[in-house]
């Protein structure tokens, strides 16, 4: 499951997109606004669930479900995916800050390798 992938998020006021690394039980990446995400997340019985922290980045943010977000706030989004199936374009629930819902869609950019290529 190492691998980078494109996310699209939709909300109840907007959109958006960005990129992660989700594999070895770590997910990292970034949004297009500037945001971070860093989280974790466990297998089993074909789920895959966890927690991803979004910090908002030096501006602030404005989330796609109408909440504003000061400059470098914090808050967790938690998630529930069928660990198989998850990144095939079907729209996966989330749950945002405040208990309000999203969809996230996630494509595979590439697998990564479990180690570093010693030549590159």
């Amino acid at each position: 499951m190492s691998a980078f992938y494109l996310m699209k998020y939709f909300g109840e006021t907007g959109v958006g997109g960005g990129t992660l690394y989700i594999g070895k039980g770590v997910v990292a990446g970034v949004d297009v606004q500037g945001a971070k995400l860093e989280g974790n997340y466990t297998v089993a019985n074909d789920r895959m669930r966890g927690t991803v922290k979004m910090t908002a980045p030096p501006t602030g943010a404005t989330l796609v479900t109408g909440q504003h977000v000061p400059a470098g706030g914090t808050f967790d989004l938690e998630f529930d995916f069928p660990a198989k199936t998850f990144a095939d374009g079907t729209p996966q629930s989330m749950t945002g800050l405040g208990g309000r819902p999203l969809k996230v869609i996630f494509e595979k950019v590439r697998d990564l390798p479990e180690v570093a290529d010693s030549r590159t």
